[in-house]
């Protein structure tokens, strides 16, 4: 399992009522809301979301795609210095990060 500090997510009601949205899309909206409280940001891997929710890390890749073209997230990556490898991830909320935010 991840070594995320992860007791459960409360997903707001404006995600949680949010039609634009799956079900997976909105636990994970709301996993990357809740880890960016502090920075704004999370770095989160495929790899962790799909073992956290049990599901494939090719699911997991589609899902966040899917976030951002919504404009649900935005997304930044790091690269090993010199180097075209990506070192990690940043996750960025944008939709209503605002309010979302205030309540979590």
């Amino acid at each position: 399992m991840s070594n995320l500090n992860l007791k459960g997510i409360w997903i707001p009601i404006e995600i949680l009522t949010d039609d634009k949205l799956s079900d997976k899309e909105k636990i994970i909206y709301a996993i990357i809301m809740y880890l960016s409280k502090e920075k704004q940001y999370c770095f989160l891997t495929n790899k962790t979301i799909s073992e956290l929710l049990n599901i494939s890390v090719t699911q997991v890749s589609n899902l966040i795609n899917s976030l951002k073209s919504k404009e649900y997230i935005d997304t930044e990556l790091i690269y090993k210095e010199n180097t075209k490898q990506v070192e990690m991830r940043k996750l960025i909320p944008i939709k209503n990060k605002d309010t979302y935010l205030r309540k979590l």
